[in-house]
């Protein structure tokens, strides 16, 4: 099993500006989305105004409910289902928007338009005080004015090695990220991503008036950055295991019975539950196997094998 993702600081802004998917190594891959700004993501740490949310879809109760994050940098869509049930009460709960702090996955979908929808599912939302939101708003907008001067580095010194980074405190995940972006977004404008960062620190230091920089710290990229490691994962039982196959298998059924090729989480969730499996099992099920990489939700509501 794969060690949980560590959750990335980023801006609303960081996050409409990712266009880009990458798949992770290993037997079962995970499904990352890649920022021009050297976040390589698939969890995500939010903070900013959340509105109240609406419920999605014509189901009676509702499955899904959606609600929108605001940060000084832009807005990002935020939702939770019928798996996340705690998420999901989070967010039915608020009633006006407020301070809040969201983690949760990131979700990268083209339309047949081709144009890009990205959305964030919900693992948890908390309200929170003015205080603790800036707080957390000031060591987003540090973590990502670092990896931007990490770029910079990197792209002016190309003959420096990971791991002369790596002694100067760079984490890994981080190098990873920021080669990935320089390939992936050649011409993209991180001068102007500074600009916008301003509103960011405006908001940090509770001034609505201008700031003569957008950028309070050093230009180095300070060890201090560095992620806190993962607890080691407890794999599976056999038990658990059972209950994978068997939730894959429903999945794959409904996919090929379907005209998008996509299966329906509804329809997974009432047959895995004529199956004897409760509703809790069942989201554990379903978060394991995101988890691994094995499946995905691109469309809130839909899965399909990664």
């Amino acid at each position: 099993m794969a060690l949980r993702e560590l959750a990335w600081r980023v801006t609303a802004r960081e996050l409409e500006s990712s266009l880009e998917e990458e798949k992770g190594g290993g037997d079962r891959p995970v499904t990352y989305v890649l920022s021009p700004f050297g976040a390589r993501m698939n969890r995500v740490l939010l903070a900013g105004e959340i509105t109240p949310a609406e419920p999605v879809g014509r189901e009676d109760p509702p499955m899904f409910w959606r609600s929108r994050l605001t940060d000084p940098t832009g807005a990002i869509a935020v939702t939770a289902g019928g798996f996340q049930p705690r998420a999901m009460a989070q967010l039915r709960a608020i009633d006006v928007p407020r301070p809040s702090l969201v983690v949760g996955k990131v979700h990268l979908y083209h339309g047949r338009d081709g144009i890009a929808h990205l959305s964030v599912r919900a693992e948890s939302v908390r309200s929170v005080g003015e205080n603790e939101e800036r707080g957390v708003l000031a060591d987003i907008v540090r973590q990502t004015l670092d990896r931007l001067d990490l770029l910079e580095r990197i792209e002016h010194d190309p003959a420096a090695t990971d791991d002369q980074l790596r002694g100067d405190g760079v984490p890994s995940p981080w190098l990873r990220a920021s080669r990935a972006a320089l390939r992936r977004y050649p011409t993209v404008d991180r001068t102007a991503f500074r600009r916008e960062l301003a509103a960011a620190v405006r908001r940090v230091a509770g001034d609505s008036g201008p700031r003569a920089s957008p950028d309070p710290r050093p230009t180095t990229v300070r060890a201090t950055a560095r992620p806190a490691a993962p607890p080691a994962p407890t794999p599976p039982s056999p038990a658990q295991r059972a209950d994978e196959s068997l939730f894959l298998d429903l999945v794959d059924q409904a996919a090929e019975a379907s005209v998008d090729g996509y299966a329906d989480l509804k329809d997974v969730l009432q047959q895995i539950a004529e199956r004897g499996v409760a509703a809790e099992r069942a989201e554990a099920t379903l978060n394991r196997l995101e988890e691994d990489g094995v499946l995905e939700e691109p469309i809130v509501g839909k899965l399909r094998r990664s």
